[in-house]
C-alpha cells in the first residue's frame, strides 16, 4: 500500500473522529438547553396562578371589575390549556431533531421554544399583576375613602360655621354637598358589592368635586362681603353725597348721574344671581366693574368739590387782578400820550394799548358776571374753573405785554439821552482827531482819511438834526447813532494807520541813507518812496516800497522799526 493512500486514510479517519466529537458536543449542548427550557416551563406552570384566580373569583366581583377579571381569567385558561401544550410538543420535536443529529432544525426549534416561554412569562406576569390589583383595589379604596371623608367633613363643618358668609350661594353649596354624599353612597355600594374598579372611578370624581367645592367655599365669602357690604355701602355714601352736593347748589356736566346710580343698583342685584349659581369668576368681574363705576362717580364729585374751592379763590382774586391790569394799561396810555408829544411813536404801539384796553373791558364783564352769579349759576364748577383760569392766564399774558411795552417806552427817553451824550462825545472826537492829524505836519492828507472824516461829520450833523426835531424819531436816532459809531471807529483806525505809515516811512528813508550810496536798488526805492510820500500822500505805498528794498539788504529791519514805533506811539487824547 502506497504512503499516499495511507495518509489519505488517516486524514479521513481524523475528520470522521472530529465530526463525531463535534456532533456529540452539539447534541450535549442542545440537551442542556432543552433541559433549561423544560425547567422554565415547569416553573411557570407551577406558579400559584390558579390559586390567585380562585381567590379573586371568591370576591364575587361585578361590573367593570368582573369584566376585567373575566378577561384575565380567560387569558390564563388559554395559556394553561394551549400554550403550555404547544411548548411541550415543541420540546418533544426538538429532542427528536437533536437525537437524529439534525442540529440546525433542533436549534431553530429551541429558539422558537425560548420565544414562546418569554411571551408566556410576560403574559403570566401581567395576569398576576392584574389579579393583585383587583385584590388590592378594595383595600386601597378603603384608605382613600377615609381621606376623602375627612376632607368632606371639614368642608361640611366650614360651611356650617360660616353659613351667613355665603348669602345666596348657600343653597347651591348645600346642593353640591348633597351630590357629594350621593357619590359616597354610590361608592360604598359598588365597593362593597364587588366592583372596586368602578368604585375607584367614582371616588376619583368625588375627590375632585370635594376639592372644587372647597375652593369655591373659600372664595365665596370675600366676593359676597364685597357685593353685600362694601359696594352697597359705597353706593349709599355716594348717593348721599350727591344729594348734599345738589343741596349745596353744585351742578355737573354729566347729565346721566341718576341713571348711573340706577345701573349700579341693578348690577349689584344681578350679580347676586352669579353668586347663587356659583359663577365666581363672573361675580368677581362684575364686582370689579361696579367698583370702577363707583370710583368714576367719586372722581366726578371730587372734581367738582376741588373746582368749587378753586373757583371761590379765583372769584375773590380776579377782580383785583383785573383792576391791576387796567391801572397798568391806563399808565401805559398816559405815558404814550406824554411821549407822543416829544417822539414819533409807531401806530402799532398805540393801537396795541388801545386793543388791550378793549379786551380788559370785555374780560371785566365776564369776571364781574361770574362774581355776581357765583351763587346762582347753573354751570358746573369745573367748567367755571376752566373759564376763569383762561381769563387769569390771559390777564397774566396782558400783564407781561404791559411790562414789555412799559420797558419799550422807558427805553425811548433812555435812548434819546444816550444818543445826545454820544453825539457830543463824537463831535469832540472829530475835533481831536483833526488836531491830531494837523500836529503830524504831513505833506498832505490822504483822500481815504478825508472820505471817512467828512462821512462821520455829515452823519454827526444828521444825528444832531434829528435830535433837534419837534418830534424825535427814536428809531432813526438809534440807526444814525449806530452808523456814526462805526464811522468814528473807522476814522480812529484810519488815523492811526496813516500816522504810523508816515512816521515809519520817514524813519526808514533816513535809515536808507547808509545804503543809497552803494546800492542802486535802495536808491531807486528811496526816490520812488519819497515821491509817493511828498506828492501822492500815499504813505502806505511809500512805506511798502522803502521797507521791501531795505529788507533785501538788511533782513528784519522793518520789524525792528515797527516794534519800536508801537512801544512809543502817541495815542489820540480825547
Amino acid at each position: 500500500m502506497s504512503s499516499g493512500l495511507i495518509i489519505l486514510i488517516i486524514v479521513i479517519a481524523v475528520a470522521l473522529i472530529v465530526a463525531y466529537l463535534a456532533a456529540v458536543l452539539l447534541r450535549k449542548r442542545n440537551e442542556t438547553l432543552l433541559e433549561k427550557l423544560e425547567e422554565r416551563k415547569e416553573r411557570l406552570y407551577n406558579l400559584p396562578v390558579n390559586d390567585e384566580v380562585e381567590a379573586v373569583k371568591g370576591m364575587h366581583l361585578i361590573g367593570q371589575s368582573q369584566v376585567a377579571f373575566r378577561e384575565w381569567n380567560q387569558k390564563w385558561v388559554d395559556l394553561s390549556l394551549n400554550s403550555f401544550a404547544d411548548i411541550e410538543n415543541n420540546l418533544f420535536e426538538a429532542e427528536g431533531y437533536n437525537n437524529s443529529f439534525r442540529f440546525l432544525k433542533a436549534k431553530q426549534e429551541i429558539d422558537n421554544i425560548e420565544s414562546q416561554i418569554d411571551l408566556i412569562e410576560e403574559d403570566i406576569t401581567a395576569i398576576r399583576d392584574a389579579l393583585a390589583d383587583l385584590e388590592k383595589q378594595e383595600s386601597k379604596n378603603s384608605g382613600r375613602v377615609l381621606h376623602a371623608l375627612e376632607l368632606f367633613e371639614k368642608l361640611q363643618v366650614s360651611v356650617a360655621e360660616r353659613m351667613d358668609d355665603y348669602d345666596r350661594a348657600l343653597p347651591e353649596i348645600e346642593k353640591q354637598l348633597q351630590n357629594i354624599e350621593s357619590e359616597f353612597s354610590q361608592f360604598v355600594t359598588l365597593n362593597s358589592s364587588g366592583d372596586p374598579v368602578e368604585a375607584a372611578e367614582i371616588l376619583d370624581k368625588t375627590e375632585d368635586h370635594i376639592l372644587a367645592l372647597t375652593h369655591i367655599v373659600d372664595k365665596v365669602p370675600a366676593i359676597v362681603k364685597e357685593l353685600v357690604g362694601k359696594l352697597p355701602d359705597q353706593l349709599e355714601d355716594l348717593e348721599s353725597g350727591y344729594r348734599k352736593l345738589l343741596e349745596a347748589d353744585y351742578h355737573f356736566m354729566e347729565t346721566d348721574i341718576e341713571a348711573r346710580f340706577q345701573q349700579l343698583h341693578d348690577s349689584i342685584k344681578y350679580n347676586h344671581d352669579n353668586i347663587a349659581a356659583l359663577e365666581l369668576d363672573n361675580a368677581q368681574y362684575e364686582n370689579e366693574q361696579i367698583q370702577e363705576e363707583i370710583n368714576a362717580l367719586y372722581d366726578i364729585f371730587t372734581r367738582e368739590i376741588k373746582a368749587q374751592a378753586v373757583v371761590e379763590k379765583l372769584i375773590k382774586n380776579l377782580p383785583n387782578y383785573l383792576a391791576h391790569t387796567k391801572e397798568n394799561n391806563q399808565h401805559l396810555q398816559s405815558e404814550i400820550d406824554r411821549l407822543s408829544k416829544l417822539y414819533v411813536l409807531s401806530e402799532e404801539e398805540t393801537k396795541h394799548v388801545r386793543d388791550l384796553q378793549s379786551e380788559l373791558i370785555a374780560l371785566e364783564d365776564v369776571v364781574l358776571g361770574a362774581v355776581e352769579n357765583s351763587t346762582g349759576s347753573k354751570q358746573a364748577f369745573s367748567e367755571l374753573q376752566e373759564s376763569l383760569e383762561q381769563i387769569q392766564e390771559r390777564l397774566k399774558e396782558i400783564e407781561d405785554e404791559q411790562i414789555a411795552r412799559g420797558e419799550s417806552l422807558a427805553k425811548i427817553e433812555k435812548d434819546d439821552a444816550h444818543a445826545r451824550q454820544k453825539v457830543n462825545i463824537y463831535i469832540n472826537k472829530l475835533h481831536t482827531i483833526k488836531r491830531y492829524m494837523e500836529k503830524r505836519n504831513l505833506p498832505g492828507i490822504p483822500k481815504s482819511f478825508l472820505t471817512v472824516f467828512f462821512t462821520a461829520s455829515n452823519n454827526t450833523e444828521a444825528l444832531l438834526a434829528e435830535l433837534e426835531q419837534y418830534q424825535v424819531n427814536i428809531e432813526t436816532v438809534n440807526r444814525l447813532l449806530d452808523i456814526l459809531t462805526n464811522d468814528i471807529h473807522e476814522l480812529e483806525s484810519e488815523t492811526y494807520r496813516i500816522v504810523q505809515d508816515a512816521t515809519l516811512t520817514e524813519q526808514l528813508l533816513q535809515y536808507s541813507n547808509r545804503y543809497r550810496s552803494f546800492d542802486e536798488g535802495v536808491q531807486k526805492a528811496f526816490n520812488k518812496s519819497l515821491n509817493l510820500f511828498e506828492h501822492d500822500y500815499d504813505y502806505a505805498a511809500s512805506f511798502e516800497e522803502i521797507s521791501q528794498a531795505l529788507e533785501l539788504v538788511e533782513a528784519g529791519v522793518t520789524e525792528r522799526f515797527v516794534s519800536s514805533y508801537e512801544k512809543t506811539r502817541e495815542n489820540i487824547r480825547f
